[in-house]
């Protein structure tokens, strides 16, 4: 489908439901019983039978060790029989990728009722295991996104004049929020000192700009707009969407705004909104330097300016840009983005801990691929939402 074309898609589907197991530290459970729990609540919030679901996509966690039908096993525990399963797998950018697919689905006329589910267990046998990385970064102890992020983060400093506290800012705001939310993994408030003196991790990366290590599962039910006026919850529709794909780590900044931009921009064309429209927003947080990356690439703020616009508090609930108002990755836990995805719909449903009076759009992002290995590889996905 041509780019011209998606605006066909506009509202024309819903996320009905949403669902998020318990997550945090929990080694006794796998990652399909977190996959299980997250759907079974999904559902049940959506208020729709098991029967009703005829699509399921699931993100495979990389640790889970069984490589082949993990979608096909989610529904077969869950007793349903759908006639389309696909297991998907973009890392972080994978829950808005499910939703484009699901939305695809229903308007091809495949599925009615779409099943997008994801768990992890991060250490099956009591190990955490050993992180990927490139065959030719491996020998210098560069491996995995840590070590990738911290050239981000040092590109960024070197470019563009960001400095540690602004990353501090961005931390800090999120905590904020995490403290209203009683679920988060880290609710404890933190101040610019506090990240001061977190320890490095890998230059200029400190502890407090890395994201948790979480255990669990998301889940979202998405069905056409029409069903879900009749179902339990607000409707919340799928104004826009879109990704971007590419090896952003020999691609040049040309355009001024780095990797991720078409992505936000079909979300907005298919939407008919812009950046401005955009009341509050859940930005992919794995490290304070990808949120300094995506205010740009987004369009809210101009290369250079991104800095200052964190350190003047544009970030927190009562700012110009609320963004990630249950705590994000930094702070409520790391579920792949599903619960990025959740606090989006609570955000239009009027029911999040940290809610943005009036909230009618809101946006959600992902980031995924493997960028710290051979050859690199970066998925960006962008949702706008819309109250309906």
């Amino acid at each position: 489908m041509r780019m011209a074309d998606l605006k066909v898609l506009s509202e024309q589907t819903a996320i009905a439901g949403i669902g998020l197991s318990r997550f945090g530290k929990f080694p006794g459970v796998s990652s399909m019983g977190f996959a299980l729990e997250a759907s079974k609540r999904a559902i049940e919030d959506a208020g729709i039978t098991r029967d009703s679901i005829d699509g399921v996509l699931v993100l495979m966690s990389p640790l889970m060790g069984e490589q082949h039908g993990w979608a096909s096993r989610v529904a077969a525990y869950l007793g349903v029989t759908p006639s389309f399963c696909s297991t998907m797998d973009m890392g972080g950018a994978t829950p808005i990728g499910m939703i484009q697919t699901a939305a695809m689905l229903i308007h091809a006329g495949m599925c009615t009722t779409v099943l997008c589910t994801f768990g992890c267990q991060n250490s099956p046998k009591g190990v955490f295991p050993m992180l990927f990385g490139s065959e030719f970064a491996i020998p210098y102890g560069d491996i995995g996104a840590i070590t990738f992020m911290a050239h981000v983060g040092r590109r960024q400093m070197h470019e563009l004049g960001v400095t540690s506290e602004q990353y501090g800012a961005i931390a800090v705001a999120f905590r904020a929020h995490a403290a209203k939310n009683p679920d988060a993994q880290k609710r404890e408030p933190i101040t610019l000192e506090d990240h001061q003196r977190s320890p490095v991790i890998a230059d200029p990366l400190r502890r407090l700009d890395c994201c948790l290590i979480t255990d669990g599962g998301g889940a979202c039910i998405v069905t056409s707009a029409e069903r879900a006026r009749d179902l339990r919850q607000p409707l919340v529709l799928v104004s826009g969407f879109g990704q971007m794909h590419s090896a952003e780590i020999i691609r040049p900044w040309d355009n001024g705004r780095g990797g991720g931009a078409e992505a936000a921009e079909a979300a907005y064309k298919m939407a008919g909104v812009g950046p401005k429209d955009i009341q509050v927003v859940q930005l992919y947080d794995g490290f304070t330097p990808l949120v300094m990356h995506e205010l740009v690439a987004y369009g809210f703020c101009k290369a250079g300016e991104a800095g200052s616009f964190v350190a003047d508090g544009n970030l927190l609930c009562e700012g110009a840009l609320p963004a990630n108002t249950a705590g994000g990755l930094l702070s409520e836990g790391h579920l792949s983005g599903f619960g990025h995805v959740a606090e989006a719909v609570r955000q239009i449903r009027g029911t999040s801990y940290c809610q943005v009076p009036g909230a009618e759009i809101s946006m959600v992002t992902g980031y995924g691929g493997a960028p710290h290995e051979a050859p690199p590889t970066v998925a960006y996905t962008v949702a706008i939402l819309r109250c309906g």
